[in-house]
């Protein structure tokens, strides 16, 4: 848990992470924002960083997807 008026150590970009430790941080994310003990403008902060790793991951799986579908028409 974030102390109040503690700042957490700011985070890598998403694209310096693993896919697994973007959804790992964005589990600490909703676990901050959820427990409501976090300023509001801590709170803004964690939600735009939490939006972008969502977005990173969503278009990780994207590509992971076209990567299935490829490897499948080739092999049929």
């Amino acid at each position: 848990m974030i102390e109040p008026n503690k700042s957490p150590k700011k985070p890598k970009e998403p694209k310096d992470l693993p896919f697994e430790a973007q959804i790992q941080r964005l589990e600490e994310i909703v676990e901050i924002l959820d427990d409501g003990e976090t300023a509001l403008d801590e709170m803004l902060a964690l939600y735009e960083e939490g939006m972008k790793r969502s977005q990173y991951c969503r278009e990780y799986l994207e590509k992971a997807e076209q990567k299935v579908i490829l490897i499948q028409s080739k092999n049929s």
